[in-house]
């Protein structure tokens, strides 16, 4: 069995989401595509538990004996992965691919083997289940003994169900327990199989190294969506190592069951030792509820993981490294054009809008509408801003702009943008972290007698 030790440096944790995070830029990227949970598992001893970084999830529990050593938390963490491939004809059966080194994660970085005899529950599994779904995962193989569950919701109802297994010599994902799989239509699952030597399609890349460490760790993105049981299946879709691989998926033969009702990293059942408890080890687990990742954003994350170059703050859709002006009106744009692109949907409800609007605004930017030149206070300088670029009513379409004084979005500068900015608060009461919000009477009796004076103006 491959051991672990712990790593001698300690992990700190540090997630800024408003700027550059100071982490490595894998976790910039995951952050930046706002999951539902983060597990990161850097926890390097099991007293506190295992916390979500995004702060909506349970804290898991570790369930084993960690205190002899077989299962470990604080190990080292991801160091490389085999270049991803597809199904081609290999002249050799050892042509494996490349080595590539995994920089996008500290250098410190930690995580968590099950080692047979371990796993994470997160809690109740019906709080990590969707109809859409899309994990996000490192796994360290050893050989699988009987289905190792590297995630599970343990949940039977075929409608929100989701597993990765390692399986049927080879990666599984698992969208309906409810059924074994006597054709493709009566299979609840897909897998990749990993083809023997001597099958004229051998994989030349890193398939036949899952479930051996020393091929090193997988990159797993694992997706599905479906408004029935049978379209979630059909709908699986999978990434190794930044490789789509879903073509290559099929219905195995056997069904892969639910127990417990807890979701859990690295196992399935109560018994820690259960054969289904996962053989290597875990890192960095992400879940988007609601969400079905698209493929530049799967592929992202395998770039972040391959790359030291810093990602972008969440907001920053032009990826200069700042939130200004330009990145509110490309949001807008986005509300305007109705498509709810995913890089855009700020707050993770599948659309993009108004709400979304709000969030850069109030959340990230930590201002108010109304702040013309993003200087994190509301005041007569915005006025004097958005008035001299001249866009006020000047009957030129769609020419205006946030520092031109289109807050609503619209891309107009009219009443209509003053009424959302003193609807919304903060005229005139300082950066937001210690504002103190008027009386709204106030805020209207402004309104009211700014739009008289720009209407005896006009």
């Amino acid at each position: 069995m491959k051991r672990f030790f712990l790593s001698s440096a300690m992990f700190v944790c540090f997630v800024a989401l408003a700027s550059t995070s100071l982490a490595g830029t894998y976790s910039d990227r995951v952050i930046s595509l706002n999951p539902t949970y983060y597990y990161q598992l850097n926890e390097t001893d099991t007293s506190a538990g295992v916390v979500d970084t995004m702060g909506n999830g349970p804290v898991g529990s570790y369930n084993g004996d960690y205190e002899d050593g077989v299962p470990e938390v604080g190990i080292p963490g991801p160091d490389f992965l085999i270049e991803g491939g597809r199904w081609t004809v290999s002249e050799e059966w050892d042509d494996l691919g490349d080595e590539i080194d995994i920089i996008g994660l500290d250098s410190d970085n930690v995580a968590h083997a099950s080692n047979n005899e371990g796993h994470i529950t997160l809690g109740d599994g019906e709080a990590f289940a969707s109809n859409s779904i899309s994990v996000a995962m490192f796994a360290l193989g050893g050989k699988a003994q009987g289905g190792d569950r590297l995630f599970t919701n343990n949940v039977e109802d075929p409608l929100t169900s989701f597993q990765i297994v390692v399986g049927n010599d080879g990666i599984v994902v698992s969208t309906n327990p409810t059924v074994g799989c006597f054709d493709e239509v009566e299979c609840g699952h897909r897998s990749l199989f990993f083809p023997d030597e001597g099958i004229e399609f051998t994989n030349q890349g890193a398939d036949r190294g899952l479930n051996g460490a020393e091929n090193g760790w997988w990159h797993i993105v694992a997706t599905t969506e479906g408004d029935t049981a049978l379209d979630r299946t059909e709908n699986i879709r999978l990434w190794l190592n930044g490789v789509d691989r879903t073509e290559d998926m099929l219905p195995g033969t056997v069904g892969w069951g639910t127990n417990t009702g807890l979701a859990k990293i690295g196992g399935r059942r109560a018994n820690a030792a259960d054969t289904t408890t996962h053989s290597g080890a875990q890192d960095e687990v992400s879940i988007w509820l609601d969400r079905v990742l698209s493929d530049e954003e799967a592929l992202s994350l395998y770039e972040a993981a391959i790359s030291d170059e810093p990602i972008g703050a969440p907001g920053d859709f032009d990826g200069d490294g700042q939130l200004t002006a330009l990145d509110i009106d490309l949001l807008s744009d986005a509300v305007l054009a109705g498509d709810n692109k995913s890089q855009f949907d700020l707050n993770s409800d599948s659309l993009v809008n108004q709400s979304d609007r709000e969030v850069w605004v109030d959340d990230l930017k930590s201002t108010y509408f109304g702040d013309s030149n993003l200087d994190g206070e509301f005041n007569s300088t915005d006025f004097v801003a958005v008035f001299t670029e001249g866009k006020y009513e000047d009957g030129v379409a769609a020419n205006a702009g946030w520092a031109s004084g289109d807050w609503n979005g619209d891309k107009e500068f009219d009443s209509s943008d003053f009424v959302a900015a003193f609807v919304a608060g903060g005229y005139e009461i300082g950066p937001r972290q210690v504002a103190v919000v008027p009386e709204p009477s106030a805020l209207v009796l402004f309104a009211i007698g700014l739009l008289v004076c720009l209407a005896r103006r006009r």
